[in-house]
């Protein structure tokens, strides 16, 4: 049975080595929406994630390895880089909190937060924040002029249905504090210490325990500032260049070791016994720190790629290997690459997982370090695949075991090669060793095979954005469309194409371990162009507007017919007896079809006239003319006498005063006016009075 030597390996190893081993760490969430899970023993990529972050986040599951909640630890204003906010996820992948951009840690700190139980509280949490170094960017908060520093969050998973809330946030614990933030497991295994960077002026220790979060003690050193990491054991911590041994059980810093050479990233091997670290170059080393002389048991591992590349975070994992972040340059692809068997013989696996997420991330999940305690390296995590394949058609097979930089490889043909090609069906078995490390073991059954006749895809397509199409395949054997995210149901011979992009669909036929393909091409055409023109518009009863359709179209249709001149013209003319919004249809060569809307507002004009009782004729530009009010005036005649019924103005506009040309007495006036307004005649007599 495939895997017998490797696992009965494996539980013995696990009953003698894992003592320590939690799976409160078992997933972790990072990047932009990139995430992994430890639970099966090997690291998986896994969906889904919300989880947004630059640098710095955290996540924690139950001690049967389900996750619980996750957060990017804080976040930075979107006015200034378009960042998330900080938020909390729950197991669902939703956001049990928004902190905003007022609370929590920042999202360029390389640790912004980290959890753990909340000691003497079943099912409650602490989740730890710490402030960017670049939190002042843009601005500062207001009344955070120097950040938040460390703060917290209390979290039940009791609410909500057990999906958990926030029930506190106490804010500012220590200020100023950037960047590190490291929990060690207190030597009683109930309480915590927490260690932060305070300010430029060393670390600040914080005890956790059934009482909260404790009065800190401030311990001075040099050169403090960035992350901060400890040893599984509790014993050791590194930041910068320094080496530390910490007391956990009083929570006592020693006096540093300065370590040569600038640093890219730390972390301490499983069995506390090496640190490890990313320096320029770049290349990869670990201190020995059993050695007498811990500066000259400074080990080389390999030269890393890339030397024009960025190296970020390291993080031990479940699985006792190191990973680390690696972003090739000009490249937005982000590898996690791992140092494999870091307790004995070390040696790096590159690019691991590569994640195409369409932007950087620095940063791996934040942990206290104890759940991935282990006194001995796992066995070598040798995977030949799937434990039957087979030979199809005769074609030849490769088999690998998923490990390529071990110091020897024994195949049961005899062969010491890092992989086999194999023609013939057997079973096939690897046995990988890498000098104390371990030896890892795996076997494989290979059957014979034919291909099964060529699945139909069906014809090339082409169809309009948003339509749907239903797909003609058929074929023998398990069938499989890809890619899956592109039809309704990827296993039906007959699925719904429903991408809004152009796709070659592959159509998979597969029996007995072989496998078939066709594919089809279905090209979603462009829609007609078309902008409307007004985008609103507003006209008195009666009134008309041009709408306009511009389009590279050769077919329009407006709707509703109702006060159009035309509905299959690209500009009718609208005389809307009351408000309306009108629709257009465009539809290009192709019979793909755009729509739009614009509305005419129908206002009922004011039809009332007011006529002044008295002006001002004297050239201030105010009152200077009598005339009719009203925004409905359409034409008026106005004719002006004085007391004894002489005439002394008659027109079609206002009078400015004057008679003969001259400046008329100040006096009352009679007045006698024709108004057209709204369509209707009106005729007003009345008094004015000139005033000079």
């Amino acid at each position: 049975m495939k895997k017998t030597m490797f696992s009965i390996f494996w539980v013995v190893f696990c009953q003698i080595t894992t003592l320590y081993a939690q799976k409160q760490g078992n997933i972790w969430h990072f990047g932009k929406g990139a995430a992994l899970d430890f639970n099966s023993g090997t690291a998986l990529v896994t969906t889904p994630s919300s989880m947004w972050t630059y640098e710095g986040s955290t996540s924690i599951c139950d001690e049967n390895g389900n996750l619980l909640f996750y957060t990017n630890g804080g976040g930075r204003s979107p006015q200034v880089a378009g960042e998330s906010t900080g938020k909390i996820w729950n197991r669902n992948h939703e956001v049990m909190y928004d902190m905003g951009f007022t609370e929590g840690g920042g999202f360029s700190a390389i640790q912004s937060s980290v959890i753990i139980p909340k000691p003497g509280a079943a099912g409650k949490y602490f989740l730890f924040t710490m402030e960017e170094i670049e939190f002042s960017v843009g601005g500062s908060v207001p009344g955070q002029p120097l950040g938040r520093g460390f703060s917290y969050f209390e979290v039940d998973m009791a609410l909500n249905g057990g999906l958990g809330g926030v029930t506190n946030y106490t804010e500012s614990v220590l200020v100023p504090s950037y960047e590190g933030l490291c929990v060690i497991r207190h030597s009683n295994g109930s309480d915590y210490w927490v260690l932060v960077n305070n300010g430029d002026n060393g670390l600040a220790v914080f005890r956790v325990d059934s009482n909260g979060v404790g009065i800190p003690q401030l311990f001075p050193f040099s050169n403090s500032g960035g992350s901060i990491k400890a040893s599984p054991d509790g014993k050791w911590i590194a930041f910068n260049q320094s080496l530390v041994p910490f007391d956990p059980s009083s929570g006592f810093l020693g006096g540093a070791l300065i370590l040569p050479a600038l640093i890219t990233s730390i972390e301490f091997s499983s069995n506390s016994k090496r640190l490890f670290r990313i320096i320029e170059g770049p290349t990869l080393e670990f201190f020995d720190l059993t050695a007498t002389d811990i500066v000259a048991s400074r080990t080389t591992v390999t030269n890393l790629p890339y030397s024009d590349a960025g190296y970020g975070a390291m993080q031990l994992a479940p699985d006792g290997k190191i990973y680390f972040v690696q972003i090739p340059a000009l490249d937005y692809i982000v590898n996690l690459s791992a140092i494999i068997c870091p307790n004995s013989s070390p040696f790096v696996e590159h690019e691991v997982f590569r994640f195409d997420l369409g932007d950087y991330f620095w940063g791996l999940p934040n942990f206290d370090n104890a759940l991935f305690r282990r006194d001995e390296d796992p066995p070598l995590p040798v995977n030949l695949g799937p434990a039957k394949q087979t030979l199809c058609s005769g074609q030849p097979l490769l088999l690998e075991p998923g490990i390529s930089n071990a110091m020897s490889y024994a195949w049961s043909t005899g062969a010491q090669t890092t992989y086999i090609t194999v023609s013939t069906p057997g079973t096939y078995t690897v046995t990988v060793t890498n000098a104390t490390c371990g030896i890892g073991v795996d076997s494989v059954v290979v059957t014979t095979g034919v291909f099964p006749p060529a699945p139909n895809a069906g014809l090339d397509a082409e169809i309009c954005p948003g339509a749907s199409l239903s797909l003609l395949g058929n074929g023998v054997g398990t069938l499989l469309w890809s890619p899956a995210s592109a039809v309704s149901n990827p296993s039906a011979p007959n699925p719904e194409f429903t991408s809004d992009e152009s796709t070659i669909l592959v159509l998979s036929a597969t029996e007995d371990g072989c496998t078939s393909h066709d594919s089809v091409a279905i090209t979603v055409l462009a829609p007609p162009i078309l902008d409307v023109f007004p985008f609103s518009s507003t006209i008195q009863v009666g009134g008309a507007v041009e709408l306009v359709a511009q389009s590279d179209a050769v077919a329009f249709e407006w709707s509703p017919a109702a006060g159009l001149s035309c509905i299959v013209c690209p500009a009718p003319v609208a005389t809307p007896a009351t408000t309306t919004t009108y629709f257009v249809t465009v539809t290009n060569n192709d019979g793909c079809t755009a729509s739009a809307s614009l509305t005419v507002e129908v206002i009922t004009p004011d039809c009332t006239v007011e006529m002044p009782n008295a002006f001002t004729p004297n050239s201030d530009a105010n009152n200077d003319v009598f005339a009719p009010v009203g925004a409905a005036i359409e034409a008026y005649n106005l004719r002006i006498f004085n007391r004894w019924g002489q005439e002394v103005y008659a027109g079609e506009a206002g009078w400015n005063g004057t008679l003969d040309q001259r400046a008329a007495p100040m006096d009352v006036y009679l007045y006698k006016i024709n108004v057209q307004v709204c369509g209707t005649q009106f005729e007003f007599l009345g008094e004015v009075t000139l005033i000079r």
